[in-house]
């Protein structure tokens, strides 16, 4: 199966401290040639774009529970009714909190396991071509 991707894009909060928080553009990408990973992008200025790349399944599971124990930890916050997502971004050059709503980011990710369904990841996976992409650089 080959399509465009799915994109999601919606404002979010950088909570910068704790007196401190400016609304961003946040990007959510999904392409079934990579069906494990969602890309997840924000812009900090104009000429500085974040870009993080993350377990598909791990966002998943951040819409209803605390996860990720590494770079990326996503976390629901709030009441049901007026739920909103905390994803925490950390890496050696700096660290970003970013909350937003979750109902988007859950339609969203429901479009994506349409397009490839949890389990069956590895048969949108072109195996030949990602060996010979890794063999020849």
């Amino acid at each position: 199966m080959d399509f465009a991707g799915l994109e999601l894009t919606i404002r979010m909060t950088l909570v910068a401290g704790p007196d401190l928080s400016v609304f961003v553009p946040v990007r959510l990408y999904y392409k079934d040639t990579d069906p494990y990973a969602v890309q997840f992008s924000f812009d900090v200025t104009p000429d500085k774009v974040v870009r993080w790349t993350f377990a598909r399944e791990l966002l998943a599971q951040g819409l209803t529970a605390p996860a990720g124990i590494g770079d990326v930890k996503i976390t629901p916050i709030g009441p049901h009714q007026n739920r909103c997502l905390s994803i925490e971004l950390e890496s050696r050059d700096g660290y970003a909190r970013l909350e937003g709503p979750v109902a988007s980011v859950k339609a969203w990710l429901v479009k994506t396991f349409e397009v490839v369904p949890a389990g069956r990841e590895s048969e949108s996976v072109d195996i030949d071509s990602f060996l010979d992409e890794l063999l020849t650089d």
